[in-house]
């Protein structure tokens, strides 16, 4: 059975070997073609379309990221909570004896109160352990931006003007499967 971090460090490896077929020179070359061909608006509008789908997936991560982020948080409430149950501690007998009978409910309705929410503060703290791995969320974050980088970079490199290089004068190129 796979981890939530083994998932998204799968998916993390989809986008950054993308970004690499991306990269070479294979694609640059039909990214020069296309330019060539003078379609390079259309394309490089569908890459604008697939750069902002990006875009919202890096938001997307951002928050996982910071739920990923709570489990540390409400761990470091611990001592917190801890020291504040410590001073409700107080007998009972002893704040009477001390002539403050009228406490005594709010003490104990406070130590109540705090044992309710250090219970919550490590339910919630064992259920978000396990569920987003930190790590793997900025790795997969990162390599969205890297792609969404190369996506831009073709983008801007379609909406140039064409080079006049690779194709001959008045020239097509010729097609897989296409007969002379």
């Amino acid at each position: 059975m796979s981890s939530t971090a083994d998932v998204v460090d799968g998916i993390s490896r989809l986008i950054h070997a993308l970004d690499e077929l991306f990269k070479t020179q294979t694609f640059e070359a039909l990214v020069e073609l296309v330019q060539q061909l003078g379609i390079g608006g259309p394309v490089s509008q569908g890459l604008k379309a697939i750069g902002t789908v990006l875009e919202q997936l890096v938001e997307w991560i951002a928050k996982l990221e910071k739920v990923a982020a709570i489990p540390k948080m409400l761990e470091a409430l611990a001592p917190t909570l801890e020291q504040v149950q410590g001073l409700t501690t107080t007998q009972e007998q002893d704040m009477r004896d001390a002539g403050l009978d009228a406490l005594v409910p709010l003490t104990v309705a406070a130590r109540a109160l705090f044992d309710v929410l250090d219970r919550i503060r490590r339910g919630a703290e064992a259920i978000l352990k396990g569920l987003f791995d930190p790590e793997a969320l900025a790795r997969l974050r990162q390599s969205v931006v890297d792609f969404a980088a190369t996506l831009k970079a073709y983008e801007v490199q379609l909406m140039a003007k064409p080079t006049k290089k690779g194709l001959p004068a008045g020239k097509a190129p010729a097609l897989a499967g296409a007969t002379s």
